[in-house]
């Protein structure tokens, strides 16, 4: 879940390089090399799932207006497979799939709506996350770094409460997981 929130982030980064005065569509696609996790922990451990970025595939084409120091989107969504998440055991994987309801709904979705320019390499993100048919508005703190690829570096700390998700238990409820999680990501994109 988490990680998906990293791919809009890859968004931000097109986006900043190419933000024109007037509408424009671009495309970009989000390298092989990028990083998103999704982090959380139980009441004895922690876990990371890992997001396989080969499961992104093809370019998207995003549309923008830039308007002073703010760029609106119009349909900028990115949709990630949940079984591109790994946590590093089936166990765990298939709570995962249980959790994020992956029969019926197999992605997790992430629309780019807008970005406000903070300082020179921070930007605030705005995004509509759907995870299991349920929406949820956020906004959060993206780092970006220009060189040969923009990049985008970030962190959205989410309550899975927030799309009617239930935290598993396990072992008649000796182990809870925490409701709270955390999406890292450092997302190359190319134009």
């Amino acid at each position: 879940m988490k990680k998906l929130l990293i791919c809009c982030l890859l968004f931000l980064g097109g986006v900043y390089a190419l933000a024109q005065s007037n509408t424009e569509t671009k495309s970009i696609q989000i390298l092989a090399s990028s990083q998103l996790s999704i982090k959380g922990d139980t009441n004895i451990n922690e876990f990371e799932c890992d997001f396989n970025t080969n499961y992104l595939g093809d370019p998207i084409a995003i549309t923008y207006l830039k308007k002073g120091n703010e760029i609106n989107f119009n349909n900028a969504v990115l949709s990630l497979n949940n079984k591109g998440f790994d946590c590093g055991s089936k166990g765990i994987n298939k709570d995962l799939h249980a959790l994020l309801k992956t029969n019926q709904y197999p992605t997790i979705s992430i629309e780019l709506t807008d970005i406000i320019f903070e300082a020179s390499e921070e930007v605030n993100a705005y995004v509509i996350i759907t995870i299991a048919g349920k929406k949820k508005k956020y906004s959060f703190p993206v780092t970006t770094k220009t060189s040969s690829k923009p990049r985008f570096i970030g962190r959205l700390k989410l309550d899975i409460r927030d799309f009617n998700l239930e935290p598993p238990r396990k072992i008649f409820g000796l182990i809870v997981i925490n409701e709270k999680i955390e999406i890292n990501f450092d997302l190359l994109v190319k134009i």
